[in-house]
């Protein structure tokens, strides 16, 4: 193995014979399909009887090999030839950006670990209710506080993940106080002196004027305040540290990209400065490489996007987010820095979105959706828990995304439906019986002491409701008396009146209508 590197736990059960080559040279050290010098490309020879030779260029490339490895071997695709391997987006990661109650310290660690085990490189730590990360920005952390941050910062490190430390003070900052700025490079370097070298500045959702007369009387707008705060912060960050990085978030976080305050911003701060961009919404439907063009030309900046899915804050509360990621172009790496996932206050949850993106970030081009969604719930919940799990997890497609809703509900509906059509009733009810069935099963699962269980306990309880909405549909196609039809629809009330979301498909009245002429 490469010298210094330290094979981590979950690696270590690999059942091959691996040798490992280190080189520096082009064959390792440079992508020729992003036309790119990368740490992270690797190349895989597989001979017989699980004989694998490794090269690579140092320690993370390695990383993400044997994890290539372990995956083949633990799914059976473990072939004998060649396999050139690297990533697409040169950034691939997740903020923890939203509002609501912070994760805990373990969900941190527990979601930073099967990320990097999917191969996300980068972490930002910018919960919006921490109250040192906004509303106490200029207070220095607690030690209490700071020991756990260290922990995530080595953490992130020993997988190869950039920890990027991030802080909020546009709600409350005098830009012009020299007072304000040494609290703002303060906090920096305690935030440096335990490991942190990829900073964020966050300068979104405040009043978009400038709120004191000394600022007006210096900067006369907000974008001229912003533009000398961001430079002069990032030129202190370099005299502290030549290595240091910065990512922006602007006033101005999505549209065109060609708007005045984002195109006179980013062409007034270093190139080097990652911004980030949600898109044309806030919660972009798609992200194309069209408009990444144009973000491009108007700002001088590629596009870090701040991808707002599977966020479920502010008015999207009542929604979870745990489909597949979709609508992303995929030659979107050639325009834009990379893509950060926004994650959920649920952090079990998080996970399978978030592992469809990775998915996709490494190779957007051979993305399947459907395939990286099942792969994802297998991971969280388990392979023997996924099918069932599925059952439940697909009418949850209501997010921003507006993909299919209830797929596979509707692909086994349509059976039954065809069946009714052509007279043979008896067999429609029999595979729509087996359908609830399924439904019962998941139904079982969800009622466990699990922490996926219980953050999704809101959703269930109006799947389950669902559920006696279909076993009343059984009894009523069986027997259509009109105490059956009024016991149905009154369960379709009480599933109505239920505020969460589930998939449009299951507005139940309409399909039942469509399906059954009930």
């Amino acid at each position: 193995m490469i010298k210094n590197f330290v094979m981590p736990d979950f690696l270590k059960d690999i059942d091959a014979e691996i040798t490992v080559t280190e080189k520096n040279n082009r064959s390792v050290c440079y992508c020729e399909k992003t036309h790119r010098v990368t740490d992270e490309k690797y190349i895989l020879k597989v001979s017989a009887e699980k004989r694998i030779e490794i090269e690579c260029s140092g320690e993370k490339s390695l990383y993400y090999a044997l994890i290539d490895i372990k995956n083949r071997i633990d799914n059976g695709t473990l072939a004998e030839g060649e396999y050139i391997c690297a990533p697409t987006f040169k950034v691939r990661g997740y903020i923890e950006g939203f509002y609501g109650t912070p994760w805990s310290h373990e969900k941190r660690k527990s979601v930073m670990l099967l990320m990097a085990k999917n191969r996300m490189n980068t972490v930002y730590y910018a919960p919006k209710d921490d109250d040192y990360h906004r509303e106490l920005w200029r207070d220095l952390y607690p030690e209490a506080d700071l020991a756990r941050l260290k922990e995530l910062v080595d953490l992130a490190k020993s997988c190869y993940m950039d920890f990027y430390w991030c802080i909020a003070p546009g709600l409350s900052m005098e830009y012009s106080s020299e007072a304000e700025f040494e609290a703002l490079i303060a906090k920096t370097k305690q935030l440096y002196s335990i490991g942190v070298r990829s900073f964020g500045l966050l300068l979104d959702d405040i009043n978009e004027e400038l709120e004191f007369e000394s600022d007006k009387a210096v900067y006369g707008e907000t974008v001229n305040a912003h533009i000398a705060l961001v430079e002069r912060y990032y030129s202190t960050l370099l005299e502290m540290d030549s290595a240091n990085k910065l990512t922006v978030c602007p006033t101005l976080y999505n549209g065109i990209g060609d708007e005045y305050y984002i195109s006179k911003l980013g062409q007034n701060i270093s190139p080097l400065i990652s911004l980030f961009w949600t898109g044309k919404d806030i919660c972009s439907r798609e992200l194309r490489s069209a408009d990444a063009i144009k973000f491009v030309e108007g700002t001088y900046h590629k596009p870090l996007y701040w991808d707002n899915y599977p966020v479920n804050d502010m008015a999207m509360f009542n929604e979870m987010h745990i489909s597949p990621i979709i609508n992303r172009d995929a030659d979107l790496w050639k325009y834009s820095e990379g893509i950060i996932s926004n994650c959920m206050e649920y952090a079990e949850c998080s996970k399978i979105p978030l592992i469809t993106f990775a998915d996709y970030l490494w190779d957007s081009e051979g993305y399947n959706p459907d395939e990286s969604w099942m792969n994802a719930i297998s991971q969280v919940v388990g392979k023997e828990k996924a099918e069932k799990f599925a059952v439940f997890a697909d009418h949850l497609y209501v997010s921003c995304l507006k993909d299919e809703p209830s797929k596979l509900m509707k692909k086994h509906f349509e059976k039954v439906l065809m069946l009714i059509k052509k007279g043979e009733t008896e067999k429609a009810i029999e595979i729509a019986e087996e359908y609830i069935a399924k439904m019962k099963e998941t139904s079982d699962y969800l009622r466990q002491d699990l922490p996926i269980c219980n953050e999704l306990s809101k959703w269930s309880e109006k799947f389950f409701v669902a559920c006696e909405i279909f076993e009343k549909l059984m009894a009523t196609l069986k027997d259509k008396t009109e105490e059956n039809v009024k016991a149905l629809y009154a369960v379709i009330d009480k599933f109505d009146s239920m505020p969460v979301k589930l998939s449009e498909e299951m507005n139940m009245k309409l399909f039942l209508g469509i399906m059954f002429g009930i």
